[in-house]
């Protein structure tokens, strides 16, 4: 990939390119959320192996240095991540709602 380590929030859509990526990350989940909902993604990606949570309220200088310096020295680690980014990818999705949709509305476009 393009990165090795990304370090970013926890919204769904960036959590969902992570995955489709399958890039290894730190999230710091945004507190100011409705239903904390970056913190749910985040540790959902945190307990399939595929990124490191930070909670912004325990950030520091010293904090981001070490999760990020620690990953980038732990090959091994980093590609783990990649394997389970890869495992809860949903390659191929869209290609799958279009079949879905096309089926359900007849298989074809409209007439002309």
């Amino acid at each position: 990939g393009a990165a090795d380590l990304v370090v970013c929030r926890g919204g769904a859509i960036t959590c969902s390119e992570l995955l489709a990526a399958q890039t290894p990350a730190v999230l710091i989940p945004s507190p100011n959320v409705a239903e904390d909902h970056q913190t749910k993604n985040a540790r959902a990606l945190e307990a399939w192996g595929a990124a490191v949570v930070l909670r912004e309220a325990d950030l520091t200088p010293a904090s981001m240095g070490a999760a990020v310096a620690g990953l980038l020295d732990d090959g091994p680690r980093l590609r783990g991540m990649v394997r389970a980014a890869a495992a809860h990818s949903a390659q191929g999705a869209a290609e799958a709602i279009a079949r879905e949709i096309l089926g359900s509305s007849g298989g074809g476009a409209a007439a002309e």
